[in-house]
C-alpha cells in the first residue's frame, strides 16, 4: 500500500475520528504504523485537507501513561491536542450521548467504544481512523455511515 491507496480511501474534505490507537502511533516513533499515522496527522489533518475529531474518551487514554510515568509529562499531550491543527477534541455532551446509547442498545457497544463512535457521529464523520482491527466487526452494521481506515492496512509506507 502507499500514500496513493491511503488518499483514495479518505477523500479531500471528508471528516475524520481518530481513535487512541491513531494518535498513539502519531506520537511514538517507535510504532510499527508510526509513519501512516504520521501522514495522516501531518498531511492530511495538519493541511486541513480532513479535519479531524477526537473523543474525550482517546484524550482520557492518551493521558494515562503520561500520568503514571511522570505527571507533568500529560501537558505535552495536552498542548498537542490543544494545538495541533485541525483537530478538535469534542466534548461528551447531549448529542453524544444520545448517539452513544442508540449504539448500546443496537449494537451492543462497550460504554467507552460507543462514547467513541458517538462522538463520531455527532461530529458528522466519514472515517474512524484506527489501528484497531477489531473495529471494522463493531461497526459492520453502520458501514453506510463511517467507514474504519485501518492504518497497518497501507504499510509498508515510506
Amino acid at each position: 500500500m502507499s500514500v496513493a491507496t491511503l488518499l483514495g480511501v479518505i477523500p479531500a474534505g471528508d471528516r475524520m475520528l481518530l481513535d487512541t490507537t491513531t494518535l498513539a502511533a502519531y506520537l511514538d516513533g517507535s510504532e510499527i504504523a508510526h509513519p501512516v499515522a504520521r501522514h495522516v496527522m501531518e498531511d492530511l489533518v495538519a493541511s486541513g485537507r480532513n479535519p479531524a475529531i477526537v473523543s474525550m474518551i482517546t484524550v482520557m487514554e492518551l493521558l494515562v501513561r503520561p500520568l503514571r510515568a511522570s505527571p507533568p509529562g500529560h501537558h505535552t499531550i495536552l498542548s498537542f491536542i490543544r494545538n495541533h491543527p485541525n483537530l478538535v477534541a469534542m466534548p461528551v455532551d447531549l448529542q453524544v450521548a444520545q448517539d452513544a446509547a442508540f449504539l448500546r442498545a443496537a449494537s451492543r457497544l462497550s460504554p467507552p467504544d460507543a462514547l467513541v463512535v458517538g462522538t463520531g457521529l455527532a461530529g458528522q464523520v466519514g472515517h474512524l481512523v484506527t489501528n484497531d482491527r477489531k473495529w471494522s466487526a463493531k461497526l459492520v452494521s453502520m458501514s453506510d455511515r463511517v467507514r474504519v481506515v485501518t492504518l497497518s492496512d497501507h504499510l509498508p509506507f515510506p
